[in-house]
C-alpha cells in the first residue's frame, strides 16, 4: 500500500498541471514539474455548440526593498524596487476545432531609485545594461519615474484539424525540463506576438509519441538600447516518449533571432537548416546569414512514479560554429546546462517535495582567447535574447550560474514550503574587467533564502512568498541586503 500511495500521489500532483488553463494557482505550484513544452493555447473541455469560459481575475504584486529582483514567471510585470502590480482576466471561447482567449495584461512599477553602475552614455542610454552594450537590450533601470505598461497578454486564436494546430498568440511560452529556469523560452519576461503550427496531441510513430511546435514571432526593444529594431525569433521544439523507456521523454530545441529588414526566403526556416555555417554557405547562393544568433539545446526528464522521483537535465548552446570538427574541439564554446531532481514522500494525508537544481550560463575560457569569452543571450546586430528588454529565457541572465534547494508540503488546500538558493551573475565582466585590477574575489554573488505558501480560501487563490537576499558586490558596486515580498490573488470568476 505504500507504493501504491506514492503513485497515486505523484500521478494527482502531476495531473494538477496537465489539466489546462483552468489549474487553481493553489495547486499547481509553477515549479511542479512543469510540461515539457508550453505551447499556446489553453485546454478547455470538448462539446457541441458554442462553449464560453470566464477567466479568472489575477493580482500579483511584488515589493523589492532594495535593489530589483525579479523571478520567472514575472512576465509583463518588471519587479523593480518598490511596489509592482500586474493585473490580468478576459473570457476564453471554443467552437467545434476554433478556440480562442482574451486574456490582456496591465502592470505597473513604481520603479525607486537605486545605484546604477555608470554606463558613460546620455539620456534613456544611461539606463541600459552596462556590460553588453548594445549586444543586449537588459535595461538596469525603466527610466527614472514610475510606469505602466499593457498587452494582449496570455491571449490567442487557434485551429485544431487532424491533429494540427495552428494559430497567433501572445502568450508566454516554456521549452525545456528546467523548474527553475528554462533556459530557451520561459515567461520571466513579456509574451511576444507570435504565429504557431504544431501537433495537437501526441502523435504515435510505433517507437513512441512525439509531439511538435514551430513558431515565428516579433521582439520588441526598449529605448534603453541604441537603433534597436523588431528581431524575427523563429523556434522548433519536439519531444519524443520512447515506447520501451517508461516515464523517460527526450527533446531538442532551436531559437534563431534575426534582423527583420533584410530576411531572405530561406531565413524564415532556419529550424531546418544545418547547425553548421560551411554547410549554409555551401547550401546558399548567398551564403549564410551574418545578422543571426542560435541558440539550441538537447533535454530529458525521467519519471519514476513508483517511487516519487523524477531527475531532468538540459545541455545546449549559443550561436552556430563553422563546422562539426569545431564543435568537437570544443564543446563547452557558449554551453549552458540545467540539472534536477524531484523527490515525493508521502506522509499521511500530505505529500512533502523535495527539488534542486542547478543552471550554468557561464563561459569558461581563459582570457585572451582568439574566439574572445561569448556570453550566452548577448550578440552584437540587435540580436539579445530579450523582449521589451526582459529576458526570452532563464531570469537569472547571462553569465550566471543558480543553484536551488526547496522543500514543498502539499495537502488538500494548498501547498507550503521553504527554499534556499545562490545565483552568481555577470562573471564574464568579472573575469574580463573586475579580476584583473581586484587583489580579493569579488564576485557579484546572492544567497537568498525564503518561505511560500499557496492556499485557496472560499474559492480565492492566494499566494505569497518572503525572502530575503545578502547580495556580496551587487554590479560590482557594494554589499547590499534586499527583502522581497510577493502576493498572488486569482479569483475565479466560473464554475
Amino acid at each position: 500500500m505504500a507504493g501504491a500511495g506514492k503513485t497515486t500521489a505523484w500521478v494527482a500532483l502531476h495531473l494538477l498541471l496537465a489539466g489546462g488553463a483552468w489549474v487553481p494557482a493553489a495547486a499547481a505550484d509553477p515549479e511542479l514539474a512543469p510540461p515539457l513544452v508550453r505551447a499556446p493555447g489553453a485546454s478547455l473541455p470538448a462539446g457541441d455548440g458554442l462553449l464560453v469560459h470566464p477567466l479568472p481575475f489575477r493580482l500579483a504584486s511584488v515589493w523589492n526593498s532594495t535593489y530589483p529582483a525579479g523571478d520567472d514567471e514575472d512576465g509583463l510585470l518588471w519587479a523593480g524596487r518598490g511596489l509592482s502590480q500586474l493585473a490580468s482576466g478576459g473570457v476564453a471561447f471554443r467552437w467545434g476545432a476554433l478556440s480562442a482567449a482574451l486574456q490582456p495584461e496591465v502592470a505597473w512599477s513604481e520603479n525607486r531609485a537605486f545605484e546604477l553602475r555608470p554606463t558613460g552614455r546620455p539620456g534613456d542610454l544611461a539606463f541600459a545594461n552596462p556590460y553588453y552594450g548594445n549586444g543586449l537590450d537588459l535595461p538596469q533601470r525603466f527610466g527614472a519615474r514610475s510606469f505602466a505598461a499593457a498587452s494582449l497578454g496570455q491571449s490567442f486564436v487557434r485551429l485544431d484539424l487532424w491533429n494540427v494546430a495552428i494559430g497567433l498568440s501572445t502568450e508566454n511560452l516554456r521549452f525545456g525540463p528546467g523548474t527553475r529556469n528554462a533556459v530557451l523560452l520561459s515567461g520571466a519576461g513579456p509574451g511576444f506576438p507570435h504565429v504557431f503550427l504544431g501537433t495537437s496531441r501526441p502523435v504515435d510513430f510505433g517507437i513512441g509519441e512525439v509531439e511538435a511546435l514551430l513558431l515565428w514571432g516579433r521582439l520588441d526593444r526598449t529605448r534603453h538600447v541604441q537603433n534597436g529594431t523588431h528581431p524575427l525569433l523563429t523556434g522548433l521544439v519536439v519531444t519524443w516518449a520512447p515506447r520501451w523507456l517508461d516515464g523517460l521523454t527526450v527533446g531538442l530545441a532551436r531559437t534563431h533571432v534575426q534582423v527583420w529588414s533584410d530576411l531572405r526566403f530561406v531565413d524564415w526556416l532556419p529550424m531546418f537548416q544545418s547547425f553548421f555555417k560551411k554547410d549554409l554557405e555551401d547550401s546558399f547562393p548567398e551564403g549564410d546569414n551574418p545578422r543571426d544568433n542560435q541558440l539550441a539545446s538537447v533535454f530529458a526528464r525521467w519519471a519514476f512514479p513508483s517511487v516519487g522521483f523524477e531527475v531532468h537535465a538540459e545541455w545546449g548552446r549559443d550561436d552556430h560554429d563553422r563546422t562539426f570538427w569545431v564543435t568537437t574541439r570544443e564543446p563547452d564554446h557558449t554551453q549552458f546546462y540545467t540539472l534536477g531532481l524531484t523527490k515525493l514522500l508521502p506522509a499521511g494525508r500530505r505529500t512533502v517535495r523535495l527539488l534542486a537544481e542547478l543552471t550554468h550560463l557561464q563561459e569558461q575560457r581563459p582570457l585572451g582567447n582568439q574566439r574572445g569569452v561569448p556570453v550566452v543571450y548577448t550578440h552584437g546586430n540587435d540580436l539579445g535574447y530579450t523582449n521589451g528588454g526582459q529576458l526570452l529565457g532563464a531570469w537569472i541572465g547571462p553569465g550566471a550560474d543558480s543553484q536551488t534547494v526547496a522543500v514543498d508540503v502539499f495537502h488538500e488546500g494548498g501547498r507550503v514550503g521553504a527554499f534556499l538558493e545562490r545565483v552568481r551573475r555577470n562573471d564574464s565582466y568579472y573575469w574580463e574587467v573586475i579580476e584583473p585590477t581586484s587583489e580579493m574575489a569579488a564576485h557579484d554573488v546572492e544567497l537568498r533564502l525564503g518561505v511560500r505558501q499557496a492556499l485557496t480560501v472560499r474559492r480565492v487563490e492566494l499566494a505569497w512568498e518572503a525572502s530575503v537576499a545578502y547580495r556580496q558586490n551587487r554590479d560590482f558596486l557594494r554589499h547590499e541586503t534586499n527583502a522581497r515580498l510577493s502576493l498572488g490573488v486569482t479569483v475565479p470568476l466560473g464554475r
